[in-house]
């Protein structure tokens, strides 16, 4: 008998459901050799960065490939970053690192495949056929990028993406021990973007009310929705212990919750959270993870007159009050413990800026039609100007 109960029924629409081949667990990462040999990769384009080489991870990794060529990505990968790669005689690619390396990665396997700008690829959509084989293996637990179609850029001032399915990695290594040293304010921005991907995706607009894209953000649905609720108390219940005393479960709990959380949001889609965490990136360098810190109360304030209940019941689940301000209230409360900024104005932005910021969250049309509240402009302007004013 049909009822009412989203997080129950299974309606009529067709669902998706796409997740890279992953191995998960202490030292999977030993595997890489294995996985390239598997995808027929004899010589692959390692992109890493400056601190992963730092910890001693890169040797570690790929201490056992033959002829492996390394390339640092920057810390923040725009559209002008890609000239003059070390491409030469390299038959596929390995991302090791957080989400900028993980992200690098996925353009170069594009760009490895079918030539051409990364510009080309902002959108959905884009790539047109497979690209070069791609082994993704995260140090960090938060971007979920190993786990996802999506590569982050900054492009004319906006973080954009380019989404497509041939973008999600082959194979996924997810080895919680390349964790094991990361410092603890890199472990609170990434901890705290998959605490709000697990967030965003499992109170995403419901499947059947999104029309068909060509990207699997198909909205919250009955196989997204068990990885999300997962993600979310694994994220929620060891992010301050893995900031503050990161203990070997603590790190692994993380690590399998932002991957869970990958898995969940590239087939749910996300929302103006994360919309607006672009937007505050694009406008002021800061990492995504703070920028996501400062924009979660306005994005889940916005989405309350439609998510009331819901917001609620997470509180419930979580052990933190009754009702949706409580949960709003812990979402604050988090980010105050792993010691992210906490307001617009703490990272540079003021009342001026707010009719910027809803120009450039609009434009976002891979996050916004998952979001359970239509984005209306004069809406929007209402949440920020509030927000922008808190402090004055």
């Amino acid at each position: 008998m049909d009822t009412d109960d989203p997080h129950t029924d299974v309606g009529p629409t067709a669902l998706s459901f796409r997740a890279p081949e992953t191995r998960f667990g202490a030292g999977v990462s030993e595997e890489l050799p294995d996985a390239l040999d598997r995808l027929g990769v004899d010589r692959p384009l390692v992109v890493t960065d400056e601190g992963v080489r730092e910890a001693g991870i890169v040797d570690r990794v790929v201490g056992g490939l033959a002829d492996p060529v390394l390339h640092d990505a920057t810390t923040e990968p725009s559209t002008g970053d890609f000239e003059d790669l070390p491409t030469d005689e390299v038959d596929g690619v390995v991302g090791l690192g957080g989400g900028s390396p993980l992200d690098t990665a996925k353009t170069v396997a594009v760009l490895l495949a079918h030539g051409g700008h990364p510009a080309d690829y902002i959108g959905v959509d884009r790539v047109p056929g497979p690209v070069a084989p791609l082994v993704a293996v995260p140090t960090t637990s938060g971007t979920g990028s190993q786990a996802t179609q999506t590569a982050v850029l900054t492009h004319e001032g906006v973080k954009r993406g380019a989404s497509d399915e041939a973008l999600r990695p082959d194979v996924a290594l997810v080895d919680p021990t390349l964790t094991e040293g990361v410092p603890s304010d890199l472990t609170a921005r990434s901890g705290f973007d998959a605490f709000v991907h697990a967030l965003e995706s499992l109170t995403a607009r419901d499947y059947g009310e999104v029309p068909p894209r060509a990207i699997t953000y198909q909205g919250a649905n009955p196989m997204s929705r068990p990885y999300s609720r997962r993600a979310l108390r694994a994220v929620h219940g060891s992010l301050e212990r893995a900031v503050a005393e990161p203990t070997p479960a603590a790190r692994r709990s993380m690590s399998l919750g932002a991957h869970l959380a990958g898995v969940a949001f590239s087939n749910a889609g996300l929302g103006v959270v994360h919309a607006l965490a672009s937007t505050v990136g694009g406008m002021t360098d800061r990492p995504h993870g703070e920028c996501l810190a400062v924009s979660v109360e306005a994005g889940l304030r916005y989405n309350l007159p439609v998510r009331r209940e819901a917001y609620a019941d997470l509180a419930r689940s979580l052990g933190v009050g009754d009702d949706a301000a409580a949960l709003v209230d812990e979402c604050a409360r988090l980010r105050d413990a792993v010691g992210l900024p906490g307001s617009f104005r703490s990272v540079g932005l003021g009342p001026d800026d707010a009719a910027t910021m809803v120009e450039n969250t609009l434009v976002q049309e891979r996050r916004l039609p998952t979001n359970p509240r239509d984005v209306d402009a004069e809406a929007l302007r209402e949440v920020l100007d509030d927000a922008l004013a808190e402090g004055e």
